[in-house]
C-alpha cells in the first residue's frame, strides 16, 4: 500500500471541500465529515489542494519525492513574476463564454512566439461550440476504451516479469479509463473538463521542429490568457490520441496536431504559490 503524500490537519480544516473539487487525481474524498486522502497512488503532487486551502490545513509530507510547500506570494514581485507564479493548470471552469475578440487575441499573441527559421507554418482550430466539444469528448472516450483490450491484468502481469514500473503504469491507465467512464455517466467530463473553449495548434509533419513551434505558441497563448484572468490546461490525453482527433476534425494532409489546450474562466482561486523542496539538478560550467 502506497504511503500518503499529504497530511490534513483536522483541527485547522473547515471542511469547505475545495481541495476535493480541484484534486486532479481524485485522491481526496469527504468521508464522515472529514477530508481523507484515499488514493495516494493517484496523487501527482501538483499542490492544488494546498494552494486553495483557506486554512493552511494541508501539508506535503517530507518523504514524498515531490514534497512541496504552499506559501503566500512575496511582496514586491514584478508583473511577470506574479504572472508566472500565479499560473496553474485549471480544470474547473465557470459557465461563461470567452469573447471572440479575446480568442482572436490569443492567436495574435501566440504568433509572437518564435518558429523554426521564422517559417510561421502554425495553424489553429478554435472550438467553442458545446455540441462539438461533447462530440470530441465521446470520440476520445471511445478511443481510450478501445485500449482496454490490451490493458488488462493478464498483460500487465506478463510485462511485470520484465518491467514492474511499466506494468504498474498500465494498471493505473486502466483505472483512469474506468474512472473516465464513471465520470462521463455523471456528466463530469474528464478529458476536456467542460471547458468553454478548446484550441488545437497544428504544424507540418515534415518540419523538424513543428512540435517545438506549436508548444511554444501554446505557452505564449496560455500566459496571455492568464494575464486576463482566464485559466487554461494542456490536455495530454488529446495529444496522446491526436490521430483520432485529426480524422474527426478533418485536418488537412501533411499537418498534425502538436498542442491541445482548454481555456475558460476559473471556478476557483488559488491564493498561494507552490514551491517544491527538491531543486532541479543544475550543472554550472
Amino acid at each position: 500500500m502506497q504511503k500518503n503524500t499529504i497530511e490534513i490537519d483536522k483541527n485547522k480544516c473547515n471542511i469547505c471541500g475545495n481541495c476535493v473539487k480541484v484534486c486532479v487525481g481524485k485522491t481526496l474524498e469527504l468521508i464522515d465529515n472529514k477530508i481523507e486522502q484515499t488514493k495516494p497512488r493517484s496523487c501527482i503532487s501538483c499542490g492544488h489542494c494546498a494552494a486553495i486551502c483557506p486554512e493552511d490545513a494541508i501539508i506535503s509530507l517530507k518523504d514524498n519525492p515531490k514534497a512541496f510547500l504552499a506559501r503566500s506570494y512575496d511582496e514586491g514581485l514584478n508583473e511577470v513574476e506574479k504572472l508566472l507564479i500565479g499560473k496553474r493548470s485549471v480544470r474547473e471552469y465557470r459557465k461563461k463564454d470567452i469573447d471572440k475578440d479575446m480568442l482572436e487575441n490569443f492567436i495574435h499573441y501566440a504568433e509572437k512566439a518564435p518558429s523554426s527559421s521564422n517559417k510561421r507554418q502554425r495553424e489553429y482550430i478554435v472550438i467553442t461550440d458545446n455540441d462539438k466539444i461533447f462530440e470530441l469528448e465521446k470520440v476520445m472516450l471511445k478511443k481510450f476504451n478501445s485500449l482496454k483490450i490490451i490493458i488488462n491484468p493478464f498483460v500487465s502481469n506478463l510485462i511485470k516479469i520484465f518491467n514492474k514500473k511499466l506494468a504498474n503504469n498500465i494498471l493505473m491507465l486502466k483505472a483512469g479509463i474506468d474512472q473516465m467512464n464513471i465520470d462521463f455517466a455523471n456528466a463530469d467530463y474528464q478529458i476536456f473538463r467542460n471547458a468553454p473553449c478548446i484550441i488545437f495548434i497544428l504544424g507540418p509533419k515534415k518540419a523538424a521542429q513543428a512540435k517545438d513551434d506549436c508548444v511554444i505558441a501554446e505557452q505564449y497563448m496560455m500566459l496571455y490568457a492568464q494575464s486576463y484572468g482566464i485559466g487554461s490546461c494542456i490536455i495530454g490525453y488529446a495529444q496522446f490520441a491526436h490521430k483520432t482527433l485529426e480524422k474527426v476534425l478533418k485536418i488537412k494532409k501533411g499537418y498534425s496536431i502538436y498542442a491541445v489546450s482548454i481555456f475558460g474562466y476559473p471556478k476557483y482561486t488559488y491564493k498561494k504559490e507552490i514551491q517544491y523542496m527538491n531543486k532541479p539538478e543544475t550543472t554550472w560550467v
